[in-house]
């Protein structure tokens, strides 16, 4: 039983069943990308082997950012806990 129109692509009428589903002989197999796509095209070739103007990757471009995420997370495993053990004593001497 085949529950998709001429095209192949819409159900014609109510749901399809389990086994419509799973047969696995009509199906296309694709892994992600089509054949267009695939990164030993020429251009991705050359633009692979191209000299770079600047450092790659967010980190490089933004040494302030990537100073400030890095200074907080240490501060975050420096006084979180600090302050915890802080609160539980004064909690402790007023409980």
């Amino acid at each position: 039983m085949n529950s998709t129109n001429q095209a192949g692509q819409f159900p014609t009428g109510g749901s399809p069943s389990f086994t419509d589903m799973s047969e696995l002989s009509g199906g296309s197999v694709t892994f992600g990308y089509e054949q267009q796509d695939v990164a030993e095209r020429p251009e991705a070739v050359a633009h692979n082997k191209t000299e770079r103007r600047g450092p790659i990757g967010w980190w490089n471009r933004h040494k302030m950012l990537t100073t400030g995420v890095g200074l907080a997370v240490a501060a975050n495993l420096a006084f979180v806990p600090l302050i915890q053990n802080a609160a539980l004593v004064v909690l402790g001497h007023v409980l």
